[in-house]
């Protein structure tokens, strides 16, 4: 099960009556947005619907400026099964409830609307969205902070993030051989809370405790490596978790109501930093590698629930900003997590870094990626529309396309200056492909462009590309640079033909073709 297209309407960032639409078509989606273009409205948008337990009702999420009504608001997600999609909306009146078609308007003719989702819909759920909400992790970078900062001064206690998050849907077999997850077995222990102190009651609810022990030790065993090879991969093996320390929880059975409770939960992660125990994590390690911290406890609990889980559920990953805590060096390892150990996962990533963005689709597979920018519109004073505009993985060759776009219509100026942009990302990208070294500057945009052209020319070529043909490509370059592409790019520019530029996007494609070859 995949995610084929996600609609928002009247949904935060993205004002009504007209949907928003995200374009997935099964694949994974990298979204670039600057802040409050509407890149977190997605985020909001994938967790809330795939949930069985929202903190937030839709009417939070209505758009404030459209001035349309209530009903409006909706979040839509289509499937790659044929079958309707689901539809998180405002009902109004009391007519028909259930997942609407993909692109129909709530009920009319009532005085009040009411909330109406997927999970919950009378009738049955949708199971591809309860399924879902099972299996998903989303994760932004306040997430992170549950396992860090936000324990304060003392030991990290992560009882309530394994309960409710990492291990609720961990199968395990308990007495009598049944299968249970977690998130059942600690209901169980709520609901054998004995309202009086008969001898039954407490049998009840001491076997309720001892159960979930078991199957909470269970799954922590399968957690636990699952952690530490994340983290390894992440950055390295100089932060490493010991076995969680979990003494089992048991019911107080005390004389007044109010100090019986259920006692024992916590779940201590104990840290070392080169073999170096440290008391407070959270007050010694660099903000690359809590995150890294947090990343692994989280990632991990997801592919520890998901061994058994049903082939044909949807399996998503919605991460909202959560690397900005790394440097570049240390996010790239992360797409090679994702794209091998979440590869039967549909990823959502998204990002506020222009470079981190550019970065990361020139290194994912275009078979199973999709790319999209979001910009805050230039509409109504009242209510900007987003503007939403997908883009090929490959940065240059996605402008350099634009270029050719633009040259016909024709805007020769911003030809001129797309293929610029084209050209100086090509230049980059061609010394990382052929692993040629630059020197070393503190920022690492005091590099210009001829900085790297100077270096490619020392390139010796290789058996697919001649000597010859690669000097002459950057040649035709340097020339056409300086003459069409630069000029463009400062004010009071020269009258330059349609012509010359149209040589300067085919000098481009044809140096992209080649730094492409091996």
């Amino acid at each position: 099960m995949r995610i084929k297209r996600l609609a928002l309407t009247d949904f935060r960032a993205f004002p009504g009556p007209a949907p928003a639409h995200f374009d997935l078509d099964g694949k994974n989606l990298l979204v670039y947005g600057e802040n409050g273009a509407g890149k977190s409205s997605v985020f909001h948008a994938l967790s809330d619907i795939f949930s069985l337990k929202r903190s937030r009702s839709l009417r939070v999420y209505k758009n404030v400026f459209s001035g349309e009504p209530e009903t409006s608001c909706a979040v839509e997600v289509e499937f790659n099964d044929g079958a309707p999609s689901a539809k998180w909306f405002m009902q109004a009146g009391s007519g028909a409830i259930g997942a609407a078609p993909f692109g129909s308007h709530a009920i009319g003719g009532a005085t009040s609307a009411r909330e109406r989702h997927p999970a919950t819909v009378a009738g049955g759920n949708d199971t591809r969205v309860t399924q879902a909400a099972l299996r998903r992790a989303a994760l932004d970078y306040r997430a992170l902070l549950d396992t860090n900062y936000k324990q304060g001064d003392g030991a990290i206690n992560l009882f309530d993030i394994a309960l409710e998050k990492l291990l609720v849907d961990f199968p395990v077999t308990v007495a009598g051989g049944t299968t249970q997850t977690i998130g059942e077995l600690w209901r169980a222990v709520e609901q054998a809370k004995p309202a009086k102190h008969t001898k039954t009651a407490l049998t009840k609810v001491n076997q309720a405790c001892a159960d979930f022990n078991s199957g909470f030790n269970q799954a922590l065993v399968a957690l636990h490596p699952l952690v530490g090879a994340l983290l390894g991969d992440l950055i390295g093996t100089d932060v490493a978790v010991a076995p969680f320390a979990f003494g089992g929880v048991t019911y107080t059975a005390a004389y007044y109501k109010r100090d019986r409770e259920i006692a024992g939960r916590s779940l201590t992660l104990s840290v070392s930093y080169r073999n170096h125990t440290l008391s407070i994590p959270q007050h010694f390690l660099n903000e690359a590698r809590l995150s890294a911290l947090g990343l692994a406890i989280y990632l991990a609990g997801r592919l520890a629930c998901t061994p058994t889980a049903n082939a044909t559920a949807l399996k998503l990953l919605v991460l909202d900003d959560v690397l900005i805590g790394l440097d570049h060096s240390n996010r790239l390892p992360m797409l090679d997590v994702l794209n091998t150990k979440f590869a039967d996962w549909q990823i959502v990533l998204l990002t506020h870094d222009r470079n981190w963005f550019d970065l990361a689709r020139s290194h994912l597979p275009d078979a199973n990626w999709k790319c999209v920018e979001v910009y805050e519109g230039n509409g109504a004073a009242t209510a900007p529309i987003p503007i939403v505009r997908p883009t090929q993985n490959r940065p240059a060759r996605a402008l350099l396309d634009k270029a050719k776009e633009l040259v016909q219509t024709p805007y020769v100026e911003a030809a001129a200056n797309y293929a610029r942009q084209a050209f100086e990302l090509g230049v980059r990208t061609a010394c990382e492909l052929k692993k040629i070294e630059m020197r070393y500057c503190t920022d690492p945009k005091a590099h210009q462009a001829q900085d790297f052209l100077d270096k490619l020319k020392q390139w010796p070529g290789s058996a697919s590309v001649s000597k010859a043909d690669w000097d002459a490509a950057l040649a035709r370059l340097e020339m056409l640079k300086n003459v069409v592409m630069n000029p463009y790019s400062h004010p009071s520019a020269p009258n330059i033909p349609k012509q010359e530029v149209e040589q300067a996007i085919a000098a481009v494609d044809d140096f992209l073709k080649l730094a492409a070859k091996k």
